[in-house]
């Protein structure tokens, strides 16, 4: 988390050099807000295969103790036929010895393969957590539950992430998508956006700390809600 929030700030240099004329600086900051979503998806990606990996060590984790959310979660990515039926009877006939197959060891596995949609907005990161059975994060964070070392200038009134996020998702998705014209970033925008992927991956390493501690990935633990 520390080196991607070095990252963001060495992006936010490089708009204060003078080797730089205005029009490149310009250009630079239209792009820097891609760079920045770019590593808030990185760091769901990486959080989670590392969460993912972890409980696979865990001894006690097997088909009978591991929490629904994550069972539900693990056979959707796994066999992609739920999603998609087969039509040949050959198809069908492999599904279901696959499922057989996969119910005879008591010995599980979660997938590690996290689906971030590639556009990992406040709705998406909710079914992330959800599916791992984490706490969801709130549209309005306590204050003091934001306040970490990378998170500078704290706001003082209520902070609405799912409006960030949105924000952060609209603006990339334009400069993505070469739609500059309707779009005009500035350096306020940067830096709002560096706040908010710092918050967030604050928030979301909170939830996974505390979701493994209490062994939320376990049928029999404490429901998240």
């Amino acid at each position: 988390m520390q080196t991607r929030s070095e990252s963001m700030l060495s992006i936010r240099r490089l708009l204060t050099r003078d080797v730089f004329s205005d029009d490149e600086k310009k250009l630079l900051l239209q792009h820097s807000i891609p760079m920045v979503y770019s590593i808030w998806e990185g760091f769901v990606q990486t959080a989670f295969q590392r969460y993912v990996r972890e409980l696979n060590r865990q001894e006690e984790l097997t088909i009978d103790t591991v929490c629904e959310p994550i069972l539900v979660y693990h056979l959707e990515a796994k066999f992609k036929q739920f999603k998609n039926y087969p039509d040949k009877f050959e198809k069908k006939t492999r599904f279901f010895n696959d499922l057989r197959e996969f119910h005879q060891f008591t010995r599980f596995e979660i997938h590690p393969t996290v689906n971030t949609e590639s556009n990992v907005g406040f709705e998406v990161l909710s079914k992330i957590l959800e599916q791992f059975k984490l706490e969801k994060i709130p549209d309005y964070p306590e204050i003091s539950e934001i306040n970490c070392d990378f998170v500078a200038q704290i706001p003082e009134t209520r902070y609405c992430i799912s409006t960030e996020l949105k924000t952060l998702l609209r603006i990339r998705n334009a400069v993505a998508h070469g739609d500059q014209e309707s779009i005009s970033v500035t350096a306020h925008h940067l830096d709002r956006f560096i706040k908010l992927v710092n918050i967030l991956m604050c928030l979301v390493s909170k939830r996974i700390f505390k979701g493994f501690n209490e062994k939320s990935y376990l049928k029999d633990s404490r429901s998240q809600k």
